[in-house]
């Protein structure tokens, strides 16, 4: 379920990128070559686990207490990209940068996606790839996150049934969910710039509430 989950999210995202620049050639170079740069530069490390040796105690004690406990916060899953440009709360360390390469009329653009599961009926992702310069305005933004939406729900074998426009820190976006058989897909998207990303679960209705998805996506935040 897990890997289906994943695969279903990657073709959507695919096609929902290609959909917009007109052509689509998912060429996947596998991405491993420049998987190492985010990787490196935005471990998803906790860097209170380089707390853990204590200072000088002559009572042999490790000096952690309750204070360490303190200095330990939920913090410890917030995930940083650099590259990305972007910080967000996933339960656990995602797999990724998964990146893929679109070649389209405009342009070449790359789709990189982070994404992690919770056991094995809920996935969590975030996405971006960069458009072409001026291919997003502020005249057509909306009916590109539109579009963009529709196409997403398509390409996973659904459709929108609530949407509303959003904003985070001044960038337009739009929230949109559906159904699909027992999956529930709950997402979200910006512009900004010209960068597009998409922050989201798709999991059965058991496994996660509308309230810890919503949480999810609303810890994402730009940098």
């Amino acid at each position: 379920m897990k890997k289906l989950i994943y695969a279903a999210m990657v073709t959507a995202l695919l096609g929902a990128t290609s959909c917009v620049p007109t052509t689509n050639n998912n060429n996947k170079p596998n991405g491993k070559e420049t998987e190492i740069t985010d990787n490196t530069t935005d471990d998803n490390s906790k860097p209170d686990d380089k707390e853990q040796p204590a200072p000088d105690n002559k009572d042999g004690k490790d000096n952690k207490d309750d204070k360490s406990k303190k200095d330990d916060p939920k913090d410890d899953n917030t995930f940083k990209s650099a590259e990305g440009r972007f910080s967000i709360n996933f339960p656990e360390p995602p797999a990724g940068p998964d990146k893929r390469t679109i070649n389209t009329k405009a342009g070449t653009i790359e789709h990189v996606q982070y994404a992690c599961s919770k056991g094995d009926k809920a996935s969590f992702l975030v996405s971006y790839e960069d458009y072409p310069d001026g291919a997003i305005t502020d005249a057509n933004v909306e009916e590109k996150l539109k579009t963009l939406a529709e196409s997403f729900m398509k390409n996973i074998g659904s459709k929108i049934d609530k949407s509303s426009s959003e904003r985070l820190n001044g960038n337009k976006g739009l929230s949109f969910s559906g159904k699909r058989d027992k999956l529930t897909i709950n997402m979200r998207s910006y512009f900004v710039g010209k960068r597009y990303y998409v922050i989201g679960t798709i999991a059965e209705e058991s496994e996660i509430s509308t309230k810890e998805s919503n949480k999810f996506i609303n810890s994402f935040k730009i940098k």
